[in-house]
Parts: structure tokens; sequence; C-alpha cells
């Protein structure tokens, strides 16, 4: 057996803790990156922060401001603002108030109000509820009957279909109607016009028109508030863009701008007489602060310069002369010579302020279609389907298979598996459930 020793080289991707840091850098939005910074404030003494305060419109509703300083300027930081959200629970509590009711039944209001779902209904058995808090399942029934004339209208219910009844009871509806929400739901869902004309011996068009005030009620009457009063989230822009006779202008937005910097005492303690250990110390946290400040600068650089391709890539869109362009984060990362992950962190998260709207850098992606004309976008093909439905002849609605042949008549290569995929995700029901009599 021969023995020997050799040496090769081999070329390997370290993920030092500098790459590390910058890849994180780069994928988070504008919040998650000014609370990671904060944090490494905390640790680095040498790493001065600065987060410049996004001012908000007076017309954001929700928001009930602070008590105003004494300084004259106007604040109006995000700092300086309040959730103002009612709980749903809140918002029936108010109500249960102003019931007479004695000290145990109004215990039993209290604990049937903490088993409300997001939608307003009732989610206990009743029988349980009452064994299990020893409350007589009689004077449990009463309240609740008197909480059912909460508002909205069906707010406490037990089920979808007393909801519904109680608002349509309310609104005096015909006893046709009431019937129908009674015990044929399911076939309202599946548009059984024909069939419930015959069961109950009256014209279609009576069932239609039963269907059509049935839809207009409320089937989730506690959805209006957020039981859990969660704050609201606000999107700070990254990038604005302004359009001038047909140019594009994109920059950063400054007034929502994040820096680091060196901080200058420090500085200036580094270059005075102190022990080698401070200074072993403070030159590993200036060496951290540096490689923060590169690592800021190459992802501002690297979002700008996605996002000006992007623009591009996209102008008719932003000019308003026409749909999104087919569009891959590969195509990007092909002309940038960038890896196709960088493109993807350097879009998810990041929003830009067009004067139309606020899009999210990923939105300017969009896969494409086959066509005799070459590749299509999808939103192209959505938009046909969309227009073509609400032009339709709700008494003969378009099928997939016919709006597939019109498709394929004009030059386009799609299934009708796909054409019913688009339509599910325009949430737009299927010919059966949309025709009208």
């Amino acid at each position: 057996m021969r023995l020997d020793v050799s040496l090769k080289q081999k070329q390997k991707l370290a993920l030092t803790t500098e790459l590390r840091q910058s890849i994180e850098i780069l994928q988070y939005n504008h919040l998650e990156l000014g609370k990671y910074l904060s944090d490494l404030v905390q640790e680095n003494p040498t790493m001065d922060l600065e987060i410049k305060d996004y001012k908000i419109d007076d017309y954001y509703q929700g928001f009930q401001a602070r008590p105003r300083s004494t300084d004259d300027e106007e604040d109006t930081s995000f700092e300086k603002y309040v959730s103002k959200e009612e709980s749903l629970y809140d918002y029936l509590y108010e109500q249960l108030l102003f019931l007479k009711l004695n000290k145990e039944e109004r215990r039993i209001g209290k604990l049937l109000l903490e088993n409300i779902d997001d939608k307003g209904y009732i989610t206990i058995d009743l029988y349980q509820f009452s064994n299990k808090y020893g409350f007589s399942f009689k004077t449990v029934l009463k309240v609740l009957d008197q909480m059912k004339n909460f508002l909205p209208l069906g707010i406490c219910a037990s089920s979808l279909e007393e909801c519904l009844l109680k608002q349509a009871q309310a609104k005096g509806l015909s006893d046709l109607t009431q019937a129908i929400i009674n015990f044929n739901l399911v076939d309202l869902a599946e548009n059984r016009v024909g069939l419930l004309a015959e069961k109950y011996g009256v014209s279609k068009e009576e069932i239609q028109d039963s269907f059509d005030q049935i839809r207009k009620l409320n089937p989730k009457p506690g959805s209006f508030l957020n039981r859990n009063s969660r704050p609201t989230k606000f999107i700070i822009p990254d990038l604005i863009l302004e359009i001038n006779d047909g140019d594009l202008q994109l920059y950063e937005n400054e007034e929502a701008s994040i820096s680091v910097a060196r901080n200058p005492f420090y500085l200036d303690l580094f270059k005075t007489e102190i022990s080698p250990e401070a200074r072993d110390y403070l030159r590993e946290k200036f060496k951290e602060t540096n490689w923060i400040i590169r690592s800021l600068k190459q992802r501002r650089q690297t979002i700008l310069q996605v996002a000006e391709l992007l623009c591009q890539s996209q102008k008719d869109y932003l000019l308003n002369k026409g749909p999104l362009k087919p569009l891959t984060m590969s195509q990007i990362a092909s002309k940038l010579d960038l890896h196709e992950s960088t493109i993807s962190r350097s879009c998810n998260g990041k929003y830009i302020q067009t004067p139309s709207r606020l899009m999210e850098l990923k939105d300017f992606f969009t896969t494409g279609l086959e066509s005799d004309q070459g590749l299509v976008s999808v939103d192209q093909i959505k938009l046909y389907i969309r227009t073509a439905i609400g032009a339709e002849d709700k008494k003969k609605p378009l099928s997939d298979q016919k709006i597939t042949d019109d498709l394929n008549a004009l030059g386009y290569k799609i299934s009708r598996r796909t054409v019913q995929k688009y339509r599910d995700e325009m949430e737009i029901l299927s010919s059966t459930k949309r025709k009208r009599f």
C-alpha cells in the first residue's frame, strides 16, 4: 500500500458573519431595518444611527395624535401617533351595559361576548357553557336572546341561517325569501333557481329576486371591527417615482432615510492614549460599524439599480399605455449580472410610490403566456376574461370553454383549466352560478 501527501486547490464559499449580515440588511424592509440597526446600536457604542421621522398626513383615519409638545414646530412622526381602534368585544360590551340584567345575567353576557368569533357568531355549545359555569340553561338563553338584538343586525347568532334570518325579518323580506334562508342556502350557493322554482311553485324570476335580496344581507356582521384590535400597519416607500413628459425619474425617499455614522467621541478617544484592551475593543467595534456603513450603501445602490431597470422594463404600464409585460427575476438578474436571490431580496418588502399608487417591487414581475404575437402577460389575459364576463348576457353567461375558444381564436395558447384558474383567482363565479333568470 502506497502512502503519499498531496495538495489540492479547491474553491469554497464561506458564509462569513459579515456576508450574512450584508444579506440580512438587503432583505429587510424599512421598518425591519430600523429595528435591526437599533438593536445593533445597543451593543456597539461606536455606531451613530439616524432614522428620519416619516411624516403622516392628517387625513389618515384610525389614529389620534398625542398631546402637542411645547415646541411650535408641528410633529407628526410615527412615535406621536397611537392606534385608536375599538374591538368587537368593546363595541358589544357597551350595548350590554344598557340591558336591564342582574349580576348573574351580566356575568353570563360578558362570558358569552368572550366566545364570539371575528364574524360575530357564538362559537360555543350552550349546554356545555351552562354546565361549565353552573348557570341555568334557561337563564343563558334569556340573556342571549336579548343580545341577539344588538347592532349590527345578526350579531350573536349561532349559525349563518339564524344571522341572515334576523336581518331578513328586520327588513320585512317575503316569506319565500325567509324560507330559502331557513332551508335552501346550499341551493342558493349553487344558483339552483329552477329547482327551487319547482319546489315552491313560483316563477324563476321570484326565486332570482329572493336570491338577490339574500345576497345583499351581511353574513359576517362582526367583521366590520377588528376584535383583536391589532394596530394599523403603515408601508413606507423606499423609492419615489415621478413622471415628467413621459420621462421616468426615480429617487430615494429622503424623508424616511436610515443612515449610520461613526461616533465622533469614540473616534477621538481611539486616537488618544488608552489601554490596549480598550483599543482592541474599539477597533473591533469600528470595524463592525464600517461594515454596516458599506452594507447600507450597497443596499441602497442595489435596490435603486433593480428598481430603475424594473421601471424601464414596465414603462408602458407606468405611463398607462398597456398592461404589465412578462418579466421574470432571472431576466433582471441576467441584465444586472446579479444572482436571482439578490433580486428577490431587493424586491420583497421594498415599495415604490408611483404617481397613481404604491407598488411593491415584486409586483412588477409577471409570468407570460404564449401567443401568435409572442409572450403576453397573465394580467392581459385576466383583463380579457374579466371584460368578456362583464359584457356577457347574464341569462346566457359565457362558459370557461367558450372563453377558451375565443382566446384560442385570437391566437392565445391557453387551456380551459388555465382559464378556470385565472377566473377563480379573480373570485369570479362559474357560468352556472352567474346565470340569471
